[in-house]
């Protein structure tokens, strides 16, 4: 066992009876484990069951927290709940449970661990501990990766840890898409000089680790997100203008032909064969879903009969004689689970972008102003996530519901918030009882009040 393998197994050791003591913390461990996987980067310890270890510490030291919170049961929330009902029916029903098992279990324990985020994470200082960690985990892949496609040329691929949710090329380029906003936003808030700089270094050096996993979805996505951050950021034009030079000139002068060629078959689609086939995929989780529109059919179903999946292409030719995941969010969860849950989905991804939006957009007093820069980052995120998940099959990724969750911890401090400045207001008028009592204090009423 070498030096890393020791320190990496020292700290896991530490964080069981932390998670235990302290469940806050198992949530930040957990989040760790998650999307950093330090133990897949050793050499001995890959195979330890150290998520089982952390998260049974958390859940069990969850029973006895004096610090825990109940769920805030907003639309995302509930949403959330209904899946983890309706996926264990659609794997009774699948067609091929064993398959569909695999994935329900570790989706369950995704979704279990977004309410235990949920009950125990709020306030400033944990919110902002979390998305350090979770920032500082797929940060440290960008970090790696720019680096890497800066020294090499950009003639080799950005991956992922090996044997994790995002080991492929494609899931890497999303994944770091979505902390790309939150190290931006985060950094600008952030007091402490050495972790600010940081934060910069994260999302500049993550720019070229994303144009070097050679992901078309996520160069699609790198650019609407840039367009969401100059749109945020439409008066401060230095850092806009410093980010579009970086983008072309990578990808245009610095990256090599093979990157070029394979970001132009994004336009002429018609000539490749790996966006055939996705259109393909497409085609068969839509035909799927008509067959069997309340169940679908099954997490997984691509990897059982090859026959019975070509059964539901459209497509003729000899290129199609294998089956393929849907590579969509969308067309994933449609053939996988029917229509229902397609919107479902759907209203739970764009519906949150829409409530992050109208957080970013209240007036807070200089003591609750975090909270703008948290629900702007995090609305950023999920957009790249909507727009680059469409040519992707991580419906079930970790940070997309972890970022509902926070997004429902974000209403519920707005909420006491203004309940607090409501119940203020409301004793400051308590000695005329001819005064009109006070508005819910959102952004309309407080227009309207500055009228009166």
């Amino acid at each position: 066992m070498g030096l890393r393998d020791i320190v990496i197994l020292a700290i896991l050791v530490a964080l069981v009876p932390a998670s235990l003591i302290r469940p806050w913390i198992g949530v930040l461990a957990w989040s760790w484990l998650s999307y950093m996987n330090p133990h897949k980067l050793s050499w001995t310890l890959a195979s330890l069951p150290v998520a089982m270890a952390i998260g049974g510490a958390t859940i069990f030291g969850l029973f006895f927290a004096k610090d825990r919170r109940s769920i805030p049961w907003t639309r995302g929330m509930i949403t959330i709940a209904i899946f983890m009902v309706y996926f264990t029916i659609t794997t009774i029903f699948a067609w091929y449970p064993e398959e569909a098992y695999e994935e329900w279990n570790r989706d369950e324990k995704v979704f279990l661990f977004t309410f235990i985020t949920a009950m125990m994470i709020y306030g400033r200082y944990r919110i902002r501990a979390l998305c350090l960690v979770i920032v500082g985990s797929l940060g440290f892949y960008g970090v790696k990766g720019g680096i890497f496609t800066i020294v090499t040329g950009g003639h080799n691929r950005v991956l992922g840890p090996p044997e994790s949710f995002f080991g492929d090329n494609n899931e890497m380029g999303l994944v770091l898409l979505m902390i790309l906003p939150l190290a931006l936003f985060m950094a600008r808030e952030e007091s402490d000089k050495w972790i600010r700089l940081a934060l910069f270094a994260t999302f500049w050096l993550t720019i070229p680790a994303i144009l070097g996993t050679y992901s078309r979805g996520a160069m699609v996505g790198l650019v609407v997100v840039i367009f969401v951050i100059f749109w945020q950021y439409k008066r401060q034009l230095f850092t806009v203008l410093l980010i579009a030079p970086l983008v072309f000139t990578f990808g245009k002068n610095l990256m090599p032909q093979e990157w070029v060629a394979r970001q132009q078959t994004t336009v002429s689609y018609e000539k490749d064969r790996s966006s055939l086939q996705r259109i393909q995929a497409w085609g068969v989780a839509f035909n799927v879903a008509k067959d069997r529109p309340f169940l679908g059919a099954g997490m997984r179903f691509y990897n059982g009969d090859t026959e019975r999946w070509l059964s539901y292409a459209n497509f003729i030719g000899n290129w199609k004689r294998k089956a393929k995941a849907a590579h969509s969010i969308y067309f994933q969860t449609m053939g996988e689970h029917g229509f229902i849950v397609f919107f479902l989905f759907v209203l739970l991804l764009w519906g949150t972008i829409f409530q992050l939006g109208k957080l970013s957009k209240l007036e807070y007093p200089p003591e609750m102003a975090w909270i703008r820069t948290y629900a702007k980052a995090i609305q950023i995120s999920l957009v790249g996530y909507g727009v680059s998940g469409a040519f992707l099959s991580l419906a079930y990724f970790d940070l997309f519901y972890t970022w509902v969750a926070v997004s429902a911890i974000l209403q519920k401090e707005v909420d006491e918030w203004q309940r607090g400045n409501n119940i203020s207001e409301a004793r400051k008028g308590s000695t005329n009882r001819f005064k009109r009592k006070p508005y819910p204090m959102n952004r309309r009423n407080q227009l309207r009040l500055k009228k009166q």
